[in-house]
């Protein structure tokens, strides 16, 4: 395998994941950076070229900084080399030395590591593990089980005897390989550099993965599910008999690229526009975000249990709703309590499908999926979406009703040009016009506790919730007809104030504490904003601090 600087250059440039990183070889203040300690480099590229080794194999640079720039190394030739033997003098067993390239006119270290057959230790240093973008210290025997169940008991690394690459889309392997940061000599080396396949005399033995990957002919991939299902049903429920409601479109199969791109192509023309989503943002808007709903489909499709040979991914099209069934349960190490507050999660059932799929530019393979959906949920005032496991299968819906439904629109676009953030808008839209309590934004926003409570203290400081019941965690809200903090920028005040202001020429901190329930820093605040934007000018001090009208007084 041969190194190619401009691949080198753009993934110096790109996202760290679970195959590559890149480290500095300076440390120190902007304008007085030194060299870093040579033996801290070597432990360095110990640990990472052990850490890759141990995973899925990966891509060590050094002499790149954090935001992609290459900066490269002032050690003498006799240094650099020490560093580049690190993984044959300090790893057991050892592994191939790195290599220098040029990026961008300067020399950088390069550390190509290919998956390992069993655990690598660092000499003295136990046996680290590449998981996403961190590395972790893990026991040899748990590598090495780690490493039999992925050759052994993964459905994507079983033997696929009676293909061979001839059967495969080459092209689509140089599209891959391309991308990958490395050169490869020829399509099956990409194919055993990425556990796709292993030598067997002069020839290849495919694994499963390649052929889901890469098949020129949906006809020789032998499971005989790998592809999408996808069901129109007229209604929010499915029925039968004579009631029968579910159209089902025409089976989307193919190696896992093409089933992809044609199931987005499908699923684009089915997704229909919002009008209610329209009146929020006054455009154009599709009843589910395009990025959720297509991460809905490419996690199910790449982390989907192949071991189940009698289900494809499914994707249901109720009038309310968007369901994505994946055929497996979750993960032993994947929390669905963690999955449905939207933490990322890097486990991954096929990581060789993942991985390619990666590099052909399908997916991002970092853990961002569900992240990545209930953000984009969140942006469109949606409801976040509703995540269920079982043993057999997971499932994602997405519901396509706004939170704003039945509110006042003038209120609704107020609030989506305020300041605040998602889930404080999305809470006081949707919880607009009633009382609720902690529990109620811990619902609608699916956050912890404390979140909550933080999230709702910074309303009521601002003037956009008062407090009508109970204390601490235990507050009860309610929503103000307006947030305090734009009503003082806008102009907009309340007519007692100005009943006041004409009745004596000045107003009190009294005079604002009395229009509700409010703290006295949030009166202060409030004030502060109307001297800053001219409403009001400020006499005394105290007790006998008055307001009198400013230049901007009366508002318009």
């Amino acid at each position: 395998m041969a190194i190619d600087p401009d691949r080198l250059g753009q993934l110096a440039r790109s996202e760290e994941g679970q195959y590559f990183d890149r480290k500095s070889l300076f440390e120190g203040p902007p304008g007085n950076k030194q060299p870093r300690d040579r033996r801290s480099v070597r432990d360095q590229v110990a640990e990472y070229a052990a850490a890759f080794a141990n995973a899925e194999g990966g891509t060590l640079l050094l002499g790149v900084e954090d935001d992609g720039t290459v900066t490269g190394h002032r050690y003498p030739a006799e240094v650099v080399d020490r560093i580049l033997e690190t993984p044959r003098q300090r790893l057991k067993p050892p592994l191939q030395p790195g290599a220098r390239a040029v990026i961008d006119g300067c020399e950088v270290l390069v550390f190509e590591v290919e998956a390992a057959a069993s655990a690598v230790m660092v000499t003295g240093d136990g046996f680290p593990l590449r998981v996403h973008k961190d590395v972790f210290q893990f026991g040899e025997e748990q590598i090495n089980s780690l490493k039999r169940q992925g050759l052994v008991e993964s459905a994507e690394a079983r033997k696929a005897p009676g293909l061979t690459i001839g059967g495969l889309d080459e092209k689509l392997i140089a599209r891959a390989s391309g991308s990958s940061g490395a050169v490869f000599s020829s399509p099956a080396e990409y194919l055993i550099q990425r556990r796709l396949a292993d030598r067997q005399g002069d020839g290849l033995a495919l694994r499963a993965s390649a052929v889901l990957l890469f098949a020129r002919d949906a006809r020789v991939i032998e499971h005989p599910s790998a592809g999408v299902r996808i069901f129109r049903v007229q209604g929010t429920q499915r029925l039968t008999g004579t009631s029968h409601n579910v159209q089902e479109l025409p089976r989307i199969e193919g190696n896992l690229p093409d089933v992809l791109v044609r199931t987005r192509e499908v699923l684009g023309t089915l997704i229909r526009k919002s009008a209610r989503l329209h009146e929020l943002f006054f455009r154009e808007m599709p009843e589910y975000p395009t990025l959720a709903w297509q991460e809905a489909v490419v996690n199910a499709v790449a982390h989907r249990d192949y071991g189940i040979r009698g289900r494809c991914v499914e994707v249901w099209l109720f009038d309310d709703r968007m369901e994505v069934v994946s055929p497996g349960g979750l993960l032993p190490e994947v929390s669905l309590a963690k999955l449905r507050v939207g933490t990322s999660c890097h486990a991954s059932r096929n990581p060789r499908i993942a991985r390619v799929l990666a590099e052909l530019g399908i997916m991002r393979e970092q853990g961002e999926g569900i992240p990545r959906m209930f953000e984009e949920m969140e942006r469109s005032f949606l409801r976040l979406p509703e995540l269920d496991a079982s043993e057999s299968e997971f499932r994602v819906a997405l519901r396509n009703e706004p939170l704003f439904v039945g509110s006042d629109p003038a209120w609704v676009r107020q609030v989506q040009s305020s300041a605040f953030s998602v889930r404080q808008k999305r809470a006081l839209i949707g919880l607009a016009g009633r009382e609720f309590a902690n529990n109620d934004y811990r619902s609608l926003n699916q956050v912890d506790r404390d979140t909550a409570y933080q999230e709702l203290h910074q309303l009521v400081d601002q003037g956009a919730l008062v407090t009508v019941g109970g204390r601490g965690r235990g507050a009860r809200y309610r929503v103000r007809s307006q947030p305090a903090a734009d009503s003082a920028q806008s102009g907009e005040i309340d007519s007692r104030l100005l009943e006041r202001m004409t009745a004596r020429g000045f107003l009190t901190h009294t005079d604002f504490a009395a229009l509700g329930e409010q703290s006295r820093a949030v009166v202060q605040r409030r004030l502060a904003r109307m001297v800053e934007a001219g409403l009001l000018i400020p006499e005394g001090s105290g007790r006998w601090r008055q307001y009198r009208p400013g230049p901007r007084w009366p508002p318009g």
